[in-house]
């Protein structure tokens, strides 16, 4: 039972699962790898029987005979080799697909990620590359390799008795010196690959950031704080160059006091009767072969510690849980009202002591078109990102009519819900693809529908090839407001019942608003709304206004009182005399 438990846990693994998945190829590849190093001893016996038995006697018919017997095996030695590193590329390759799809999926559906840093996650992803070289390159053959060293010391004994002690005990002290140095440069690879996740976090945040950095003076903080992260891994790279080169010296020197010590204890042993010319000469050879897989041991460890880092690294991100696809019972949501019901709703984001959203209620009626308002950091953008669905509540429920959001299928609650957030992101693609984000299946008709809201339409209109238009990445061809409309009328493809906007005017000008203040109001008619602004003009799609402010709600009711009530407030701070000390 406990076997079938651990097959399952192995089976569902991150990375071992898709091995298991694809094990056929690797047996196939270690089968080829005994074949190969089977093959490997041909050429000893070769040489071996010509010169004691051919060259003694004359016999050119066996040597014509072993000659091609040995072609042959040179033939099919080379099919084997060609046909491993196939098998290692395409299991590779599989692994590669089937992990990256699984990366993606936790990537984009885990909210803990939202918070941590791009560059860092970044480099942890492309250190996934360390980990899928090893299994795929020679690195990996060789350590297939290194259990038939046994076969080749076991031939040497039958060979040459007594003389295979010479690369025996050779191996084992190659062996002991690349364990004693692996704890080092296993520390060394973690440290280089946590200087290399430092210096990819500062050159996305250059990159995402550089308009910002020329209008500031931080160009030389960030590029101090660069060549510290170059020079900490360089300095760190180099020690563990250093320590994996004297293993791999270390390892060439004993091959070659292997070949030594074989012939001068060969000499004697002939002398003695004991061994032949042949067997020396195959000895010799056999014990080169012996020795080759440590000769790559110093690359080989090498690749292991960065794989083994890598696999640590990306292992912590790949086993953190799928939020959305973790959530229990739930549920496909075929059509909604577009009621919105939130019930002693908090929030606490990760790291965070204090809650963001503390025990929040909030009741909006299908149709109805409500305005929060509040002050910077007042919990405003984080209420919006729970209706969303983007996180989870610590506390409480939020429920899309009778449903609770937490028990939604995704893709339904994204089809019911447009969002538009507060600063405009494009992708990289087509005019037509940024839009069809919002609803894949859409047609062109709905398309064109969306995209009269904010004067997308004539956007497109005055682009080279309209909808087909290609726009770099975060559609930086575009102005703000450009980028800002086109996100408005994603959130509108496939017509969902709810709309929710986070300051959707804040890079528009007066103009723009207020086609956008037309649009809207025609397009909204049968909609639920939740608007955040800080703009007056865009309150005229509301009719219900909420005031929040850390995280609770401190007035809620119809637009005119609550602008009334906040007037008042405003008239009665400005008549309240100074304090004076």
């Amino acid at each position: 039972m406990h076997s079938n438990k651990r097959q399952q846990l192995y089976a569902e693994h991150w990375f071992f699962g898709p091995i298991l998945r694809n094990k056929k190829l690797y047996i196939r590849v270690m089968l080829a790898s005994v074949f190969i190093n089977v093959f490997a001893l041909v050429s000893a016996f070769y040489i071996m029987v010509v010169y004691d038995r051919v060259i003694p006697n004359n016999a050119i018919e066996s040597l014509i005979a072993l000659t091609v017997g040995v072609l042959t095996i040179v033939v099919f030695d080379f099919s084997m080799k060609v046909l491993r590193g196939l098998y290692t590329d395409k299991a590779s390759t599989l692994i590669d697909v089937e992990v990256s799809k699984n990366l993606f999926e936790r990537i984009s559906r885990n909210e803990k990620l939202m918070n941590q840093q791009t560059g860092a996650t970044a480099a942890v992803v492309k250190e996934f590359d360390s980990l899928k070289d090893f299994i795929a390159s020679a690195s990996f053959v060789a350590f297939v390799d290194l259990p038939f060293i046994i076969l080749f010391l076991f031939v040497l004994y039958g060979i040459g008795g007594p003389i295979a002690a010479v690369p025996a005990i050779i191996v084992v002290v190659v062996i002991i010196v690349g364990l004693l140095i692996q704890p080092v440069v296993r520390k060394l690879t973690f440290n280089a690959a946590r200087d290399g996740q430092s210096k990819q976090s500062v050159i996305v945040e250059v990159l995402s950031g550089m308009e910002t950095l020329k209008t500031l003076r931080g160009i030389g903080v960030l590029r101090d704080r660069w060549v510290d992260s170059v020079s900490h891994q360089g300095v760190t790279s180099t020690k563990s160059k250093f320590w994996s080169q004297l293993t791999s010296n270390f390892s060439q020197s004993g091959q070659q006091l292997s070949q030594v010590g074989i012939i001068v204890y060969g000499v004697f042993l002939i002398a003695d009767g004991g061994l032949t010319m042949g067997s020396l000469i195959a000895c010799v050879i056999l014990s080169g072969r012996t020795l080759a897989p440590l000769g790559q041991v110093s690359n080989l460890l090498g690749r292991f510690n960065q794989a083994l880092t890598a696999y640590s690294n990306f292992g912590q991100l790949m086993e953190q849980p799928v939020t959305e696809m973790s959530r229990s019972h739930q549920v496909r949501l075929q059509d909604v009202e577009g009621g919105i019901t939130l019930s002693n709703v908090s929030l606490t984001y990760p790291e965070q002591k204090e809650a963001t959203i503390k025990q929040l209620n909030l009741k909006v009626m299908p149709g109805e078109k409500v305005a929060v308002v509040g002050k910077i950091g007042s919990g405003k953008t984080s209420l919006l990102r729970l209706i969303a669905g983007l996180y989870e509540p610590t506390e409480g429920s939020i429920k899309i009519d009778q449903f609770d959001v937490t028990h939604l299928y995704p893709d339904d609650l994204r089809r019911h819900v447009g969002v538009v957030m507060q600063t405009p992101l494009l992708f990289s693609g087509t005019v037509k693809e940024n839009l069809l984000m919002g609803n894949p299946e859409a047609t062109d008709e709905e398309i064109i529908q969306a995209a009269k809201v904010a004067g997308v339409d004539e956007i497109v209109s005055n682009l080279p090839n309209g909808y087909e238009t290609v726009l770099a990445e975060r559609g930086q061809q575009l102005s703000g407001g450009q980028r800002q409309a086109i996100c408005i009328a994603r959130a509108f493809v496939g017509n969902p019942k709810i709309i929710i906007m986070d300051e959707p005017s804040s890079a528009m000008d007066t103009g723009s608003e207020q086609k956008l203040l037309v649009d809207l109001k025609s397009q909204l008619v049968d909609k639920t709304l939740i608007l955040i602004t800080h703009r007056g003009t865009l309150l005229d799609l509301v009719d219900r206004i909420v005031v929040i402010d850390s995280g609770r709600i401190i007035t809620d009711g119809p637009k005119d009182k609550v602008l009334q009530a906040v007037s008042q407030q405003a008239k009665k701070s400005q008549l309240t005399p100074t304090a004076r000390g």
